[in-house]
């Protein structure tokens, strides 16, 4: 196995696992919505935590699969004119957009660090209901996906550099296509 294959599959796997793991903040929403709606509506007795603290999973739960969505391409793009390019035609809007995409990406990583420090040092709390919790823990996802989808987008520039200079490798993507048939 190549370097580059092998860093590929780090990669990848780093993302497949973030997937899986956020992936489980989708009962976390379930439940407490459930809870909510069994509290508010047959108990009478509403939470004051039910919606924020379900709208923080769900914040948590969308940016933090964007690696995970990446490494599965399906990130919504135009394939009208893409599709028609040829294999290294392909790869050179692949490098172009990846090269953007970590400049970008760079860009907001860096506000997204400042944006969940500052929660952090003056100990930030919400005021959207009564419960107050802490904004730090939340704020602290968005350098923490940021950087995520920053890793698994140097994994795609890689793969599109090499496509682009016709070298061949082994992805081990297209290992998990044939896997799933």
């Amino acid at each position: 196995m190549s370097n580059v294959t092998r860093y590929l599959r780090v990669q990848d796997g780093l993302s497949d696992w973030v997937g899986r793991v956020v992936s489980w903040l989708t009962l976390g929403i379930i439940g407490v919505l459930l809870f909510e709606v069994v509290a508010r509506y047959l108990l009478n007795a509403p939470t004051v935590w039910g919606h924020e603290l379900s709208t923080m999973f769900f914040g948590a739960l969308s940016i933090l699969a964007g690696s995970y969505t990446l490494r599965h391409q399906g990130h919504v793009r135009s394939d009208v004119v893409y599709r028609l390019l040829p294999p290294r035609g392909q790869a050179f809007c692949d490098v172009v957009i990846f090269v953007l995409a970590l400049v970008v990406l760079a860009v907001v990583f860096r506000m997204a660090v400042d944006f969940a420090h500052h929660a952090w040092r003056i100990g930030e709390f919400s005021n959207r209901s009564v419960w107050r919790p802490p904004l730090w823990p939340i704020k602290a996802t968005i350098p923490l996906a940021v950087g995520l989808l920053m890793l698994q987008c140097l994994a795609e520039l890689v793969r599109g550099v090499l496509r682009l200079a016709g070298v061949t490798y082994d992805d081990p993507r297209e290992d998990l296509d044939d896997s799933n048939p």
